[in-house]
């Protein structure tokens, strides 16, 4: 259930608001010497300003694979050279994309939540070899108790993440 969550938390981060951030990128895989590594194997992100990225490669010779990584990606950036390094804007989003992102965020909620049921299940049928049925009444209760508990936070961490989609967009 932890994992669920922190799961959950880590494909929310990868949701764009409006605004840059380095984590936006991590997703990204980018074809470097024959291989797909990470985007941040291959560089370094900063914020230069709120609606702008910047990108330092360690190796030059990939910033034409890095910007294909970048312009072929779901984000829908568009980056550019500029000297030494690769430019992306990050522009507001439009009301189709707010919503957009508001149903991916539910969608990804509901996965969590999915997980965490999974989990529950996977729990409950361990406490069918208990014996005393009293032990076994009062674990299945602790165990419905902790799957409210981590619903009830994804619900949360999936309400914060479109509040904070409307707050930086609007």
């Amino acid at each position: 259930m932890i994992k669920a969550v922190a799961h959950l938390q880590h494909e929310l981060a990868n949701i764009r608001t409006g605004r840059a951030t380095t984590g936006m990128l991590d997703h990204l895989k980018v074809d470097a010497y024959g291989n797909k590594v990470p985007f941040k194997a291959i560089g370094t992100v900063a914020v230069r300003e709120s609606h702008v990225l910047a990108v330092m490669l360690f190796d030059q010779q990939l910033a034409s694979a890095a910007m294909s990584a970048i312009s072929t990606s779901p984000l829908q950036l568009n980056p550019r050279m500029e000297g030494e390094e690769i430019l992306i804007p990050v522009p507001p989003p439009t009301k189709e994309t707010i919503e957009s992102m508001r149903k991916l965020c539910k969608a990804e909620g509901e996965s969590a939540k999915v997980t965490v049921r999974h989990a529950r299940k996977l729990a409950l049928d361990a406490l069918k070899s208990v014996s005393s049925d009293d032990k076994k009444r009062r674990a299945e209760k602790e165990v419905q108790t902790l799957t409210d508990k981590f619903i009830a936070e994804i619900d949360g961490i999936v309400a914060s993440k479109q509040k904070d989609i409307e707050r930086h967009t609007s």
